[in-house]
């Protein structure tokens, strides 16, 4: 008769400051959890539930300058900051 691994993994974690566990390294590996990932946990009961998220979350690193022209522009007049886009699409 085969025997079959028990899918129920019990450990015993230590919460540090700020509330910080650690997800054993079997566990992430299992779960294909990488590091920066985005994670789902949620209360139910007495109970933390996390889960790997399904999709990788969309986002985008913008650059200093990016980020830069982001605040100028905002500071902007809002009729100003359209034909600076409008001239940006059309160009």
């Amino acid at each position: 008769m085969q025997q079959t691994q028990d899918q129920n993994q019990t450990d015993w974690l230590k919460v540090l400051s700020r509330g910080m566990v650690t997800i054993p390294k079997k566990w992430r590996d299992e779960l294909q959890i990488k590091p920066g990932q985005i994670v789902k946990a949620k209360k139910q009961g007495q109970k933390i539930i996390i889960e790997p998220k399904d999709k990788p979350a969309p986002y985008r690193i913008y650059s200093k300058e990016e980020l830069t022209d982001f605040v100028a522009r905002d500071a902007l007049p809002e009729d100003l900051q359209k034909k600076i886009d409008n001239k940006l699409e059309h160009d």
